[in-house]
């Protein structure tokens, strides 16, 4: 009984694991096909190597059959598909050029020997969450303008997309009914995002003058600027073309109360790789970060308050 107790043990910790590295991994792969996609062009090394991403990624499903649910696989497969065909539809569409350098940035260990394969599109994209929060402006937003949970399929509910929001004040530390584990953030402004507790990812974009307090597996922020960042975070924390970056512990007056709380932030900056310090970011200094009572002004709010409490809290007034 003690040893099969061991074995699935064992075997949920293997489950997350791989489940938080293949997203990060994914996430990655999408954001390079993504910006090589807009670009409009891309040299055959380049494709090369999203290529070979790609195949460390079909691979490592393929190895981890078994070991993982059935729907965290069969969710992974249709992750998949979508890179393939976004990735067939960059290789048709692009216009080849030969200075173009894509540079790989998974982790290291996850570097392998795998042979370089060119993927085929055997089915079309998997369907967009359902679960979403979209252009709102000077509002405050919390867990009653999300969906009714009852009215989404369990697994649409683990993925959160929030879009399009300025001078808002979202505070989603409630919002345990969906058991949402991974957010996609795109182009906020003038905004405080209160996130919910998230074992996997969140993957900000285009965020301008906010405050950004969030405890996950894994954080990543692209082109945003004078952002403050209250962490909690198992890896270490990814920005890429961001500036002016404050990050901050998470704030002990939040549950989980007995949080370890962070006091040392690693963060690699994707945009500086360089033995120096990062100019792009640095750590919200004692006596900048807010206090109790600041956050309990901002947890507190009334909803015709939202403006007075942003002039006040954000990085940039």
């Amino acid at each position: 009984m003690a040893e099969a107790q061991i074995l699935e043990g064992s075997r949920w910790n293997f489950s997350q694991n791989f489940l938080n590295d293949f997203q990060y991994t994914h996430s990655d792969l999408q954001m390079h096909i993504q910006q090589a996609t807009q670009s409009g062009s891309i040299s055959k090394q380049a494709l090369d190597s999203l290529n070979l991403q790609l195949a460390e990624l079909s691979k490592s499903i393929v190895d981890a059959a078994g070991f993982i649910p059935k729907y965290d696989q069969r969710k992974c497969e249709n992750q998949l598909k979508e890179i393939e065909q976004n990735l067939e539809r960059l290789r048709k569409t692009s216009t080849p050029v030969s200075r173009f350098a894509f540079k790989r940035k998974t982790k290291e260990a996850r570097q392998s020997s795998f042979s370089v394969f060119t993927p085929s599109v055997t089915q079309s994209l998997a369907p967009t969450p359902s679960l979403a929060l979209s252009s709102y402006t000077i509002k405050l937003i919390t867990p009653k303008d999300l969906p009714d949970p009852e009215s989404i399929a369990p697994e649409l509910r683990s993925e959160l997309s929030i879009n399009d929001l300025d001078s808002c004040i979202l505070n989603l530390l409630d919002a345990k009914q969906y058991e949402i584990s991974a957010l996609h953030i795109h182009n906020i402004k003038n905004s405080i995002l209160l996130l919910p507790v998230l074992e996997g990812s969140a993957i900000l974009h285009d965020l301008v003058n906010c405050v950004v307090v969030v405890r996950c597996h894994q954080f990543r922020m692209h082109s945003s600027q004078d952002i403050d960042v209250y962490l909690s975070i198992q890896s270490n924390p990814i920005i890429e073309h961001c500036s002016s970056i404050r990050f901050a512990p998470y704030p002990s007056t939040f549950p989980p109360t007995n949080l370890q709380h962070n006091s040392d932030f690693p963060v690699q900056d994707f945009s500086h790789i360089k033995s120096t310090p990062s100019p792009n970011w640095s750590v919200l200094v004692e006596g900048a970060s807010k206090s109790f009572e600041d956050w309990q002004s901002i947890l507190t709010i009334d909803a015709s308050d939202v403006e007075q409490v942003l002039r006040k809290a954000l990085p940039r007034v």
